[in-house]
């Protein structure tokens, strides 16, 4: 009895532990509230004042600061890695990261994206609320010249404007307009990321 008593309490140990690892395992991004918090103004606020507000936010994730660029720029990853996923529950929107939607949606809109709109449109919204902590997180290629500074900020202009326009394709519900305002965020993210992602 009291083997069987070890062994079950052993048991329980292990199914406890993989629990907490699991929990950890999806843990939202360290930047994801005040990605969220600054998403919820797209719309409200033109670029300027959006990128206002996404400076104050970046000032917690600049050195000597725990945070760096890294941490904002994971919401975009999977829910099951940690990112803020697409739509409000894991599964129901596949692929179910913020990048890999964008791409898909850049090759092909099918009527289930456009009955899930809203969903959608709350993820351009990070989008383009990334952008606006982003261009005051410029990586050290970035900062290398006064002019990597500059197209890093342009990048990160492009990336809101291209998020915009996607918000706003998605009200209109056309599947080509949605596709082609996808296209363009995809483009301007890879532009960025050939320059200064290593």
């Amino acid at each position: 009895m009291k083997k069987y008593a070890l062994a079950l309490g052993i048991g329980l140990a292990v199914v406890a532990g993989v629990g907490v690892l699991s929990v950890r395992a999806i843990d939202e991004a360290p930047a994801a509230p005040d990605v969220k918090k600054l998403a919820d103004q797209v719309g409200q606020k033109d670029w300027d004042l959006l990128s206002k507000e996404g400076q104050t936010i970046a000032k917690k994730y600049m050195p000597p600061a725990k945070g760096e660029l890294l941490d904002v720029m994971s919401v975009f990853k999977p829910r099951k890695k940690g990112g803020l996923g697409v739509g409000k529950q894991a599964g129901v929107i596949v692929p179910d990261g913020i990048e890999a939607k964008i791409l898909n949606l850049s090759k092909r809109v099918t009527k289930e994206d456009l009955d899930k709109a809203a969903d959608l449109k709350r993820m351009a919204e990070i989008s383009a609320a990334v952008a606006g902590i982003a261009i005051h997180l410029p990586n050290d290629d970035a900062k290398k010249t006064k002019e990597d500074t500059k197209k890093w900020e342009a990048y990160s202009k492009d990336m809101h404007n291209a998020s915009m326009n996607l918000i706003k394709s998605l009200k209109d519900k056309n599947p080509a307009q949605v596709k082609e305002a996808a296209l363009k965020l995809q483009n301007a993210c890879t532009a960025c990321h050939e320059d200064y992602r290593k």
